[in-house]
């Protein structure tokens, strides 16, 4: 069977139908204030879950697990061309590793890591590529997934479900991916170390971030996590991932960072001397600093 993924507005709506048990004039609804207002269905959800924007505890926790909200968000912000096009870049990262590494499209192992609705997943085993899907097991958007997938025959076949984040094999992966996922994490730093050690040597990680995105749009974005806006290429460098590659068309998205045995100082010393990157991180002093000194 052919994998589709929608994309126009009649398809988002069919597709959300399909799998779910919301009453097709809610959808319309619902996609139509997704595209027209991004960000529109979690807001509404905010206050039912009594979630307090930007700061996660077990009623943020909660809206992810039981909220729809997500699932319309996710599906609708990929059907746009710009996050269509992170994809597209991260599969053509991931040809070139399999021609570097005289490698089958099917031999990659790849970690999808936190992939929401399941549309990259769905892309990729589209384009001949074998992944693991991990999101947040029993949530709105996994259980949508997993239908997705069932309805393709894809499971244990295309498309490997993880249901414990623990149990992803240490040092095996060829790559990992990983979009707009650790700016709502608590703890980001240790989730790319758990990159590190998921990644075999020489493996590369697909990664996009919004860390300076704290704002009414996006009140699932943490705080805390402001302070790494434009430190990303040197956080992956502090757990032993070094940038190798970066997509200019959409302004970093994705990034691509390398598993080595060794980081070099020269590698540091590359890191600095890129204009794009040593602006972003000068920015993300000089926003500090002026936090220090309002405080």
């Amino acid at each position: 069977m052919e994998i589709t993924i929608p994309l126009t507005f009649a398809e988002l709506v069919n597709e959300i139908v399909k799998f779910t048990e919301l009453p097709r004039e809610e959808v319309e609804h619902r996609v139509w204030m997704e595209a027209i207002d991004k960000g529109w269905n979690i807001q509404q959800d905010l206050n039912r879950f009594q979630v307090t924007p930007h700061y996660y505890n077990d009623k943020m926790e909660q809206l992810y697990r039981e909220s729809y909200g997500m699932l319309f968000e996710n599906l609708v912000y990929w059907a746009k061309p710009n996050r269509q096009g992170w994809t597209e870049s991260a599969l053509k990262r991931l040809k070139l590793y399999a021609k570097n590494h005289n490698l089958k499209h099917e031999e990659l192992k790849i970690l999808m890591h936190g992939d929401g609705t399941g549309n990259d997943s769905l892309y990729l085993a589209k384009n001949g590529f074998k992944v693991d899907y991990y999101d947040l097991p029993g949530s709105r958007t996994f259980d949508f997934a997993m239908k997705r997938f069932e309805f393709y025959e894809l499971l244990d076949k295309s498309i490997d479900a993880i249901t414990d984040y623990n149990s992803c094999p240490m040092g095996q992966y060829d790559g990992v991916i990983s979009f707009e996922v650790l700016e709502h994490l608590n703890a980001p730093v240790a989730a790319i170390r758990d990159i590190y050690s998921r990644l075999k040597m020489g493996g590369i990680a697909l990664i996009t971030e919004a860390f300076g995105r704290v704002d009414n749009i996006h009140p699932t974005h943490l705080a805390t996590n402001a302070k790494y806006d434009g430190t990303t290429a040197f956080m992956f460098f502090k757990q032993g991932l070094v940038l190798s590659w970066y997509d200019r068309t959409y302004w970093f998205k994705p990034m691509e960072f390398v598993k080595l045995e060794k980081v070099s100082p020269l590698r540091l010393n590359r890191l600095l001397r890129d204009g794009v990157i040593r602006g972003k991180y000068l920015g993300a002093i000089g926003r500090e600093m002026k936090q220090m000194f309002r405080r």
